[in-house]
């Protein structure tokens, strides 16, 4: 659902253009819509109020979280993806892998909001996610 408020809005004029780039998905005379992301990332449709500029705002390079909760080198951000935290840390937020399976590749992202969160100790955001898909339901034999 997408906010009435027009100030809630991202201040980035391009933002969609600028995720879906990082994602892969090509922007086809402006008809790719957030759901469309947030579907390749797992995620529903339909989505909080409450959480649509998280999920609109650009994601993270390794670099950019580095300087946002502190720390000099971006290499430690990838360490604590793996689990290799500091002794008493809650689990760092897991990345969105947009290496496209390719081996050693960096091409990891985290959204803001989930890390800001990790770093001030607060509950991870809960995205709504879809619903499981069923097969067709098979006769007893």
């Amino acid at each position: 659902m997408r906010p009435s408020v027009a100030s809630q809005r991202p201040s980035d004029p391009r933002p969609l253009a600028r995720v879906l780039r990082d994602l892969g998905i090509p922007l086809r005379g402006g008809t790719t819509r957030w759901p469309v992301v947030w579907r390749a990332l797992g995620l529903a449709e339909e989505q909080e109020e409450a959480h649509y500029l998280a999920l609109t705002e650009p994601l993270l390079t390794a670099r950019m979280v580095a300087e946002l909760v502190g720390v000099a080198d971006p290499s430690i951000i990838y360490r604590w993806s793996k689990g290799r935290l500091p002794s008493g840390a809650k689990p760092f937020p897991s990345p969105i892998d947009l290496s496209g399976g390719r081996e050693a590749a960096r091409a990891k992202r985290w959204r803001r909001a989930e890390v800001l969160a990790w770093h001030v100790d607060k509950p991870q955001p809960r995205y709504a996610r879809p619903a499981p898909v069923f097969g067709a339901i098979r006769p007893a034999p």
